[in-house]
């Protein structure tokens, strides 16, 4: 019955590809989604210095926009820092830290913050 739909822009920034930037952007319509706008802006760095004796390992930071589709609540920012490295070969950890401002379905707060942990595996 809804419907919506999301962009994704992603563009290396250096001659080497180990910066790249990524913009997101989605719109739902009709109560379709969770949100009615969400927009995003992320930077990684792959490899970075003076972690270069880690391989494979990325440092991102993410800046994030949310306009739910909820009446009674209001539009959420956040700030996102994560550092992900490999652990054994095919599964990595991220270590992250976002702050939260206006979440949306708690209006009796203006900030809050999260610290993550996260195990990732590819196959």
């Amino acid at each position: 019955d809804g419907w919506g739909f999301f962009v994704k822009l992603e563009q290396e920034l250096t001659a080497d590809g180990r910066l790249i930037g990524i913009a997101r952007y989605g719109r739902s319509f009709d109560g379709s989604a969770f949100y009615e706008h969400q927009a995003s802006v992320n930077f990684l760095l792959y490899d970075p210095p003076p972690l270069d004796r880690i391989r494979n390992d990325v440092v991102g930071v993410a800046l994030n926009w949310v306009k739910p589709n909820i009446s009674g609540t209001r539009s959420e920012y956040d700030f996102e820092l994560f550092y992900r490295f490999p652990i054994f070969p095919l599964v990595d950890v991220t270590l992250s830290y976002q702050a939260i401002f206006n979440p949306a379905l708690d209006l009796g707060e203006d900030y809050a913050s999260v610290f993550g942990l996260r195990l990732r595996t590819t196959f």
